[in-house]
């Protein structure tokens, strides 16, 4: 048996296209990279179409796992106001769907793409528009957190993100531009939009206290990817990881706080300038240039300062770490309202928060006791659980998709 548990399959290695066209970040990425390794072992031959392809490109070379672009979209969002989706139908919207003529030509890149690569079989991570590329033509599974994931209710809707929003798309003029381009391609036409992205089977593949659809959905979510190793014990000293944007309103400010507390710790600042760099460095913080493990500094590090990234957010609470966190944005706002409901040891700030209200609120929050006792008792919780999303995808892989694929 090989070191990861999963046995190889037959002879012939058989073409698997996972990719991903929607989010930022490396969570993606991370996921795909971890799930292109174990089919490798398990007899296919992998290859990812990243809407980034330069996120972790060393690493993709290193597992000489190959990595292409995603065919680009552009946003068809027009105002006013900010983009804010009620639903899921609006994010299919804004990728391509409320316009029929980008949808037909976005399709048709795909359709390149799938015949270039012509694989057996489709992973989706938060691409709805290879999902419709692939619909009726070739068995697709669906991948990621909840928020990528959402399940269909009855009607063919999807569950509301905020009930106090008005959708800015009707959703049947969405579902009638899909079923238009697939009536052009000659391919079967959804019943729905929740239908596309569903394909064979969805694999949610976080634990469900961070599910942003747990209330609704049917089937609780798999949990994380792998069995978590045990949680991390304390560190005996006071140090912060910050994994930050300095274009967050609060970064800047919680830097300076920081410093200016002489809270010992480090961090990574996404184009942090030099002049940045070199303060933090004169305050005691160490910058990192590129993003460290997170596992690693989180053995180091007592408490962790993020923006609700779900793989960072899921990650620090296995480990046993509280954590302060600063959305960027509505999905990770999406996250940041779940583990502040379900997730001891979580907590948030107002973002019009002053530097002095910081200077007194962060060496509190760092050095609380409490906190750091119920984000261990959080952990032991997590981490105890058996299921995983690696043997959610093998139940998948083998019904209904009849491609034999061993569990953990």
């Amino acid at each position: 048996m090989d070191p990861l548990g999963v046995l190889r399959v037959g002879e012939g290695r058989r073409r698997v296209l996972l990719a991903w066209e929607l989010g930022e970040g490396l969570g993606h990425a991370a996921r795909l990279l971890l799930i292109a390794e174990r089919l490798r072992i398990a007899g296919w031959s992998p290859v990812v179409a990243a809407r980034d392809p330069a996120a972790l490109a060393e690493r993709y070379a290193a597992a000489n796992i190959p990595v292409i672009a995603t065919p680009p979209h552009r946003s068809c969002f027009a105002g006013p106001g900010r983009f804010r989706a009620a639903t899921f139908a609006d994010i299919m919207g804004v990728c391509g769907y409320a316009d029929p003529t980008q949808l037909a030509a976005v399709v048709a890149a795909w359709d390149a793409l799938l015949r270039q690569e012509a694989p057996e079989l489709v992973i989706a991570d938060y691409s709805p528009l290879l999902s419709l590329a692939a619909f009726g033509r070739l068995p697709v599974i669906a991948v990621g957190d909840g928020f990528v994931n959402p399940h269909g209710l009855p009607g063919g809707r999807f569950p509301p993100l905020d009930d106090a929003l008005a959708p800015i798309w009707d959703p049947a003029v969405l579902l009638d531009a899909a079923r238009s381009v697939q009536a052009g391609r000659g391919l079967p036409q959804p019943e729905s939009l929740p239908q596309i992205i569903a394909g064979a089977g969805q694999v949610v593949s976080v634990p469900r206290e961070l599910d942003i659809y747990a209330a609704t959905r049917p089937h609780p979510a798999a949990g994380p990817w792998l069995a978590p190793p045990p949680p991390l014990p304390p560190p005996a000293q006071t140090h912060v990881f910050s994994y930050l944007r300095l274009k967050h309103p609060l970064t800047c400010k919680v830097l300076q706080a920081l410093a200016e507390q002489r809270i010992p710790g480090e961090c990574y600042l996404h184009e942090a300038p030099a002049d940045t760099v070199a303060a933090l460095e004169h305050a005691g913080i160490r910058v990192h240039a590129r993003p460290p493990p997170l596992r690693e500094v989180l053995a180091r590090a007592s408490f962790l300062i993020h923006h609700g990234g779900i793989g960072s957010i899921e990650e620090a609470a296995m480990a046993g770490r509280p954590q302060l966190l600063l959305p960027r944005h509505r999905e990770q706002a999406l996250n940041v309202r779940r583990a502040m409901a379900s997730l001891p040891g979580t907590v948030s700030v107002r973002a019009d928060m002053s530097i002095a209200q910081l200077g007194q609120r962060l060496p509190d929050l760092v050095r609380d006791a409490r906190l750091q006792e119920a984000a261990q008792r959080c952990a032991a919780r997590l981490t105890s659980r058996q299921n995983t999303a690696w043997d959610a995808l093998a139940r998948l892989f083998e019904r209904p998709l009849h491609f034999p694929l061993p569990l953990t």
